[in-house]
């Protein structure tokens, strides 16, 4: 099985050396897991193919895990309309001209440092990230490196110097929020190696800016071999190592907590950074840092977890009632977004019930992980906007991206989020001229699409304009890569496109996407889900554990 892999890998996407290494570092992974459970034949015949009588496994379906979790939710929040009333409120003030505090964040994700760039190196070398020594030099001019990136490439470090000019253009943060993917996109071995940009990214944070309050999580490219992680080995070496790098910024508490769970929650004023203004200000505001390789299909440890990996959601689940007793409000913080094609529907439901649960606890969900600049409207389950995922564009220009940041306003009274900017810098621009080697303004989102505000209300109805206008639905699709060569430019988003995008950003569950699709519209990651939620199957008990 090995062989074959690694074969077609060589064969259809890199050279030999790439597809030994993949089929190496995941095909007994694999082949064990599934052997552990999803064709262990009591539960393919039990829970699978359900031809057998549940001796040795019981199911535990999440309709019934949704509807426990509503079963106590308070009357206050039946109409499901709690954030979107925030936002009125805040309309009201700004009509009757109160002004109302605001507060300033940055939220980068997918930063993919490669420690190893090197300019008019091979952009194009048959592995998986050329442009650093091991490409070899170019073999032509348009096949060179350029000084600050390729859109073929990870990120040139240099380009961290180049904030500078975008922090004149916004005001130094209140707080900084790093959703992971640090590292190169390479399979690596060594947790030395894994880690090692978010070390440096640490240190240069701590060198240039020792004051920010940084609120940082990792990603799936973090671990080693990237995407796995073991949640039922505790110590994982990748976690000790980014958590010591980290020290500066945890409380030893929350060190503790993130050292052995891999995911946190964090009184943000209780920051060692954090200023009494920024005290004031945050007040009662909780950052739930998640670690979202709890749902993540290529972290094929979890094909052999029979429900909760990592007990991730039940602690979820407990911190959010804390919360409630507490008058606390959260902003949630993750790599992988629920809605996501390639995050199990076993996990994104359960999480889109707590959301309905807790709509009046959860303020702001930022993601990052597909690179691109994107929405997923959370709806309960009567099918209101009740909450809304954001996706930040990647730092990274892999693959055809320009490298780009969000500035995002927040109210002070409630947290929720009022302007959402997004700096760019523009890497054809940068490599033909220095002085382009900017991040500038590229947008507001509520100005761009012509939001009345961004309340989930409002990015619903920007799913239904997107069915019906072309040149939305164009204007978002070329800014998910901001406006990289990725981009569609010019070449349309006909009935099926539009179809498409307005089932993804209507839903935080991608099985709910599919069956928005309506089998009409169909790509890789539509088939890929339907394997996933096969493979990963429903949550289960075993009734008779083994010895």
């Amino acid at each position: 099985m090995e062989w074959t892999v690694s074969k077609f890998v060589s064969y259809t996407m890199f050279d030999e050396a790439q597809g030994n290494s993949i089929a190496k570092a995941y095909v007994k992974m694999m082949m064990r897991n599934l052997s552990m459970k999803t064709f262990e034949p009591e539960y393919f015949c039990e829970v699978l193919l359900q031809v057998c009588s549940h001796e040795n496994y019981s199911v535990r379906y999440s309709d019934e895990d949704v509807s426990r979790i509503l079963s106590d939710k308070p009357s206050f929040i039946q109409n499901n309309d709690f954030v979107n009333n925030l936002y009125k409120e805040i309309e009201d003030d700004t009509k009757r001209g109160v002004k109302r505090e605001t507060m300033l964040m940055y939220h980068f994700s997918d930063l993919h440092f490669d420690l190893e760039y090197k300019a008019g190196s091979n952009i194009e070398c048959g592995e998986i990230v050329c442009c650093n020594p091991k490409a070899g030099p170019a073999p032509s001019p348009d096949k060179a490196a350029g000084k600050w990136g390729d859109y073929k490439c990870d990120t040139n470090p240099e380009l961290f110097h180049q904030l500078v000019y975008s922090l004149n253009l916004t005001g130094q943060p209140d707080f900084i929020i790093w959703t992971g993917d640090s590292v190169r996109h390479e399979i690596e071995q060594d947790p030395a190696v894994t880690t090692n940009a978010t070390i440096y990214i640490t240190e240069l944070v701590e060198n240039h800016s020792p004051k920010s309050v940084v609120f940082p999580i990792q990603g799936n490219h973090e671990f080693n071999p990237m995407n796995i992680q073991d949640f039922d080995k505790k110590g994982d070496p990748v976690i000790e190592l980014i958590s010591n790098s980290w020290r500066n910024w945890l409380t030893p508490e929350v060190k503790e907590e993130y050292s052995s769970k891999t995911y946190y929650s964090y009184l943000a004023r209780t920051h060692p950074a954090a200023s009494v203004d920024f005290e004031r200000k945050i007040d009662k505001t909780r950052i739930i840092a998640l670690n979202t390789q709890n749902c993540y299909f290529f972290n094929f440890e979890n094909i052999k977890q029979h429900s909760d990996p990592g007990n991730e959601l039940e602690w979820l689940e407990n911190l959010l009632r804390q919360m409630e007793k507490n008058g606390e409000v959260g902003i949630i913080v993750g790599h992988i977004s629920p809605g996501v094609a390639d995050c199990i529907t076993s996990i994104s439901t359960r999480f889109r019930a707590l959301m309905e649960r807790y709509q009046h606890v959860i303020r702001l969900n930022l993601f990052g992980h597909t690179h691109n600049e994107e929405f997923e409207v959370v709806r309960s389950k009567d099918g209101k906007a009740i909450n809304v995922n954001h996706l930040a564009p990647s730092f990274t220009t892999f693959t055809g991206h320009n490298p780009s940041f969000r500035a995002i306003t927040l109210d002070v009274k409630t947290k929720l989020p009022v302007k959402i900017e997004t700096y760019t810098l523009n890497m054809r621009k940068a490599n033909l001229n220095d002085e382009d080697a900017k991040f500038l303004f590229a947008h507001e989102l509520a100005a761009e699409y012509n939001l009345h505000d961004l309340s989930p209300n409002s990015f619903l109805n920007l799913t239904s304009r997107f069915r019906t206008d072309e040149a939305i639905a164009l204007k978002y699709e070329n800014n998910k890569s901001a406006r990289g060569v990725a981009s569609p430019v010019s070449n349309g988003c006909d009935d099926e496109c539009r179809k498409a995008l307005a089932c993804h950003t209507s839903n935080s569950v991608y099985a709910d996407a599919r069956e928005c699709y309506s089998w009409t519209y169909y790509d890789q990651k539509l088939f890929l889900s339907y394997l996933y939620d096969f493979v990963f199957g429903p949550w289960v008990v075993r009734n008779n554990p083994k010895l």
